[in-house]
């Protein structure tokens, strides 16, 4: 999660000074249309008839268990589809009818028609949630729904019943900044067929707002603050309170009972229906505890950004390791004393010469994943570990010593041995590794707290000693819960997961994307997720709907800047594309794309802003040499005993210059001429030092799948036209309202998108004599950088933009009139393992033993 107004913590966007600017761009596996050996929506889709019944919830308080897919019911998934959700877990017991015969909705929301449904979202892609043809698609059969304060009584009762589906309900949680993330999260949901989620925010205001806006996307909001310590006063205890306000809820939620529930970080976005897999009964099915991997199957590397509890009981394993997590948390919050120089956590190992340190209390990044892995480890090995989080400063001195200390007793070997998963793989005998696992399970037994309660590092370190204590893990009363892990065909991070680094930022993403895509890694998030497509701009639509901050400032940023959320106000704005030989950037260094680029974005902006319409930033070239392969460096073999080979074309940010570019699929007539691969488009992503010393921060423009969404629209209509038809001058300067005349009538008007076709020779004209409102339009879009930009009185005959010399320079730049032999695709073109690399990485998507050389 990240401080206050940056939302979810996975989501986090480091600033220029404290972290590179980290870009990735995968290409190899856009150019290659090879059969996937990973699961594809469409995949997901086939499967989705044959997904077992589930089980119905009766009505009445407390829910009744979950139950697993597999496990009974009536088997009438038809009625389920047509009917809407059945009765306890998507509804409140029938209203009394109202006199003019309406019945009241169950979610204290306003009135609707006796038996009928409610209306599907007016935008985005979950008008398209029809597409989902299984039980579980509850896109058009729930009512919206704005809860109070979830900490009011009943409160979050009624909201999971408002908003569950067939026994099963999706969370998420952000504060005010971060619902962009959030909200996109949720179209991506609906888009897939889902509407049983519910959207946790902060404050009320940032409900509200959400709700209020055109999507109408449900929540509630929480007062909850972890006894006192977590205020919101406090931009640490704020940040920390949305950490741990996930496990607070689903632990209440299992005490409800009769929800399956679903807990994604906002940085997340939906593929695929996810049920499918996940009610696998081959697989993850028969499990309780269902969690995300990192970089290993191991307690020790489970990212809590996803989580999915099945049937579990209130005091149960999995309830009681979501409260542990907050015990420990509160031990560390309430009783800073333990912790401080010559306080008890720390004592004996300084007197040992295990540890030393002035054990200053530090802010500690993911310290709620921390937590959360030592927990698991604790119910993992049936012993209280505290291996991964460190309450405050320290320094270890014997690495060894200080395990055997904090796991009571195990060594470093033992301790990795009890963390590890047990491996499943896909058919084949076990040692068969080209066949790839397909899951991976454990049994959880975590040890209860000693009488009276403690203090973490003082009543449980070593309490695993006690044979008692041990063996009332093991069947707590009820049964033992289990935990499983999907593989990479399921979920995956942008840097990876168990596999390897099958990922985002190795390519695999842009043809084979996982169900759920985690962007846990990603330093240029919304940049990557436009790219792909998987950006909703419904989302900036929501934004502009949202109320401002009292100085005017935006509460909330997404895809595009603060100033250009206005053109969203009414929905999906009209569209000024560039396209043709001259729109993309040349294939020059870094410094002429960044100048070009940026001059370019600046005369579409001025021409858009005459037209009425927003200009989406032009592609650039993907046979660009700055555009760096990318080595074994970074996250591969820097892996101790986790070394993932990887081959064939990778790019990245070059970190001598900090700039770089994310790839996608271009519409008709947007890729660069060849020898430039047909129907790719790469988006040039630069650091925030190099906007700066370029002069190119702050421009106006929206990202070029812009013209996508809003083509996606019904009866959306694109016009293209060439520059040189239109009998204007292809260079010096061109009059606005000749501009206006040649581009603004006719069908030309009344198109959705404008696409303005130029050539190799283009000159870029300087537009003259704007009209007052597209002026003071184009300073909007610009803000303080205005006046640097639009020069010149309201309706003056001064050119406009002015755009630096370099920039003007850049845009005559001569592109070579060859392949770059040092060019990413020059290097791809030389491949020649590439044609079998996923048969290759099959043999290889796995952790290497000691002593292993690939």
């Amino acid at each position: 999660m990240a401080p206050t107004g940056t939302g979810p913590r996975a989501a986090q966007l480091p600033s220029a000074s404290s972290v590179p600017c980290l870009v990735a761009m995968p290409l190899a596996l856009v150019l290659l249309l090879i059969a996937q050996s990973i699961s594809s929506p469409a995949d997901v889709r086939r499967v989705m008839p044959a997904l077992p019944s589930f089980q119905r919830a009766p009505a009445e308080r407390p829910l009744a268990p979950a139950r697993a897919a597999g496990d009974g019911g009536d088997g009438s998934d038809d009625a389920r589809t047509t009917r809407g959700p059945v009765r306890g877990s998507g509804e409140l017991p029938p209203a009394p009818a109202a006199s003019d015969g309406t019945v009241p909705t169950a979610l204290g929301g306003q009135p609707a028609p006796r038996g009928a449904r409610s209306e599907r979202p007016r935008f985005g892609p979950g008008a398209r949630g029809t597409e989902c043809d299984g039980p579980l698609c509850s896109v058009g059969k729930l009512a919206p729904l704005k809860a109070e304060d979830l900490e009011s009584p009943g409160e979050l009762e009624r909201a999971v019943r408002g908003r569950s589906y067939a026994g099963e309900l999706v969370i998420t949680y952000a504060n005010e900044g971060g619902s962009a993330w959030v909200a996109n999260l949720a179209l991506s949901l609906r888009d897939v067929g889902i509407e049983h989620f519910l959207l946790i925010m902060m404050t009320k205001g940032g409900c509200d707002g959400l709700y209020a806006s055109p999507s109408r996307l449900s929540c509630g909001w929480s007062s909850w603050d972890l006894d006192g310590c977590k205020s919101e006063r406090d931009k640490t205890g704020a940040t920390e309170r949305m950490w741990f306000i996930r496990h607070y809820y689903l632990a209440r939620i299992i005490e409800l009972g009769g929800v399956n529930v679903m807990a994604l970080d906002g940085d997340m976005t939906m593929n695929a229906v996810p049920y499918p897999m996940l009610h696998d009964p081959a697989t993850l099915g028969p499990h309780n505890f269902i969690l995300s991997l990192d970089n290993g199957a191991s307690a020790l590397m489970i990212n809590n950004g996803f989580m999915y509890l099945r049937g579990c009981r209130a005091g149960g394993q999995v309830w009681r390791i979501l409260t542990e997590i907050l015990q420990r948390e509160r031990d560390v919050c309430k009783n800073p004393h333990v912790y401080a120089p010559g306080g008890a956590y720390w004592r004996d190992t300084d007197a040992q010469g295990i540890t030393a340190g002035s054990h200053r209390y530090v802010f500690v990044s993911a310290k709620d994943q921390k937590i959360y892995q030592d927990v698991l480890m604790s119910a993992f090995c049936g012993r209280h570990v505290i291996i991964r989080n460190e309450p405050t400063h320290v320094k270890i001195l014997r690495w060894k010593d200080y395990v055997l200390h904090f796991t009571g007793g195990l060594t470093n070997d033992a301790m990795e041995a009890c963390a590890r998963f047990d491996a499943h793989f896909n058919g084949g005998p076990a040692g068969d590794q080209a066949s790839g696992w397909s899951h991976w399970t454990h049994a959880l037994r975590l040890p209860r707290r000693p009488a009276g309660g403690g203090i973490v590092g003082v009543d449980l370190r070593g309490l695993p000693a006690d044979p008692a204590n041990a063996a009332a893990a093991e069947g707590d009363g009820g049964g033992v819960e289990t935990a499983a892990a999907p593989n990479s065909t399921f979920i995956s991070s942008w840097h990876g997961t168990m596999e390897g680094e099958v990922a985002g930022w190795d390519g695999h993403w842009a043809t084979s994307p996982p169900v759920v895509s985690h962007f846990v890694g990603g330093m240029d998030k919304v940049d990557a997720m436009q790219s792909l497509g998987w950006w909703r701009y419904e989302t900036e639509v929501a934004l502009a709907s949202l109320p401002r901050r009292p100085d005017g400032s935006a509460v909330a940023v997404g895809a595009v800047g603060a100033q250009m959320q206005r053109h969203f106000r009414a929905g999906l704005p009209r569209v000024l594309a560039l396209a043709g030989p001259g729109a993309s950037a040349p294939w020059a260094s870094y410094k002429v794309s960044v100048r070009a680029q940026a001059a370019r974005r600046v005369w579409a902006s001025t021409i858009a802003s005459a037209l009425g319409r927003i200009a989406v930033e032009p592609v650039t070239d993907c046979t660009s040499a700055w555009i760096v392969r990318l080595n074994n460096t970074g996250f591969g073999r820097s892996r101790r005993r986790s070394r993932y080979p990887r081959e064939g074309l990778y790019a990245q940010y070059d970190e001598r210059t900090g700039v770089g570019a994310f790839i996608g699929n271009c519409s008709r007539g947007f890729s660069p001429a060849p020898p430039h691969p047909a129907g790719v488009c790469c988006f040039p992503l630069f650091c925030r030092t190099i906007r700066a010393r370029h002069g190119v921060d702050s421009l106006p423009g929206a990202h070029h799948k812009l013209l996508e969404a809003k083509l996606a629209e019904p009866g959306a209509r694109r016009a293209d036209v060439r520059w040189s038809t239109l009998q204007l001058p292809s260079s010096g300067i061109v009059a606005a309202d000749a501009v206006v005349s040649a581009l603004g009538g006719g069908e030309r008007s009344a198109a959705d998108v404008l696409v303005l076709n130029v050539d190799a020779r283009f000159g870029w004209p300087r537009v003259g004599g704007l009209a007052p409102a597209a002026r003071a339009s184009l300073c909007a879009d610009f803000g303080a950088r205005c006046a640097s930009f639009v020069p010149g009185a309201a309706g003056g005959t001064e050119p406009v933009p002015v755009w630096p010399a370099d920039w003007a320079a850049a845009l005559t730049a001569e592109p070579p009139g060859e392949l770059e032999a040092e060019s990413a695709v020059a290097l791809f073109l030389k491949e020649t393992k590439i044609d079998d690399m996923f048969a290759w990485r099959r043999r290889h998507w796995r952790e290497l033993p000691k002593g292993e050389v690939v």
